[in-house]
């Protein structure tokens, strides 16, 4: 029988805590966008290091979060991790409001985020901050922006409204805006995970409901392995237009 959450664990978004138990999608997830990070890489919105904990450190990782509480969640949860302090860090930074000098300075060659922009009111302003990031900076060529995001407006519900989204994408609106702030830049988008969408429409928009049931999140645990395997397939080969998410990449080559 696992513990009771902690305080501090009640008073964390339940879109982390929902992710936080699912270790095999976590995985997934990572390795999904893992041919697009670099050498340098930074996180926007790492929140509690659900993601952050699983990304190569390479030469530099840098784990960021707007939130001061989430920050010292995903400090404490990176301990180990940050002990290499001339390698791994964990900093406040919000891209719609914090200067970008101090991260152009450290010549990254990736920005990736996941379930992050579509938190953001001016997610292009956003995007261009981030791109901005990248090519200001002297980071190894290619450099990547990666933004893994909820996939299809007419799949929004009650869990996106709870979980405080804005928007969900399509593949060609996610091309549209990358290319609105990508200069020179090659832009490419894939849906992600067919077999989550149904459930999550069925949740969000016929029942309504407002929580992750846990039961659900342990039956995706459990299939994940049989499911990424079909998945990949359809996503990667046949380009299938549907999925509960959409991984969106700029490229740079110079």
């Amino acid at each position: 029988m696992s513990a009771p959450p902690s305080r501090e664990q009640q008073a964390l978004p339940f879109e982390l805590q929902a992710l936080d138990a699912a270790e095999r999608y976590q995985g997934w997830m990572v390795d999904a966008v893992r041919p697009f990070l670099g050498r340098r890489t930074l996180e926007i919105g790492a929140g509690i290091g659900n993601l952050s904990r699983r990304l190569p450190a390479g030469e530099r990782l840098i784990a960021s979060e707007p939130d001061e509480a989430l920050l010292a969640v995903l400090r404490e949860r990176m301990a180990d991790r940050l002990a290499d302090a001339g390698r791994v860090s964990a900093i406040r930074f919000d891209p719609t409001r914090d200067p970008l000098d101090p991260l152009v300075g450290e010549d990254l060659d990736t920005v990736v985020s996941f379930n992050v922009i579509e938190h953001i009111a001016d997610d292009a302003g956003a995007l261009g901050a981030l791109a901005e990031i990248l090519l200001r900076g002297s980071g190894p060529w290619p450099r990547h922006l990666v933004s893994f995001v909820p996939a299809h407006m007419w799949a929004y519900g009650s869990l996106d409204r709870e979980f405080g989204h804005h928007r969900r994408y399509t593949r060609s609106g996610m091309r549209r805006l990358l290319a609105g702030i990508a200069p020179g830049g090659t832009v490419s988008a894939r849906y992600f995970n067919l077999f989550g969408l149904p459930g999550w429409v069925v949740s969000g928009r016929l029942l309504r409901q407002r929580r992750i049931a846990p039961g659900a999140v342990r039956a995706v645990e459990a299939l994940t392995p049989a499911l990424r395997r079909v998945d990949d397939l359809l996503q990667t080969r046949l380009r299938f237009p549907a999925g509960q998410s959409l991984i969106g990449v700029v490229r740079w080559d110079r």
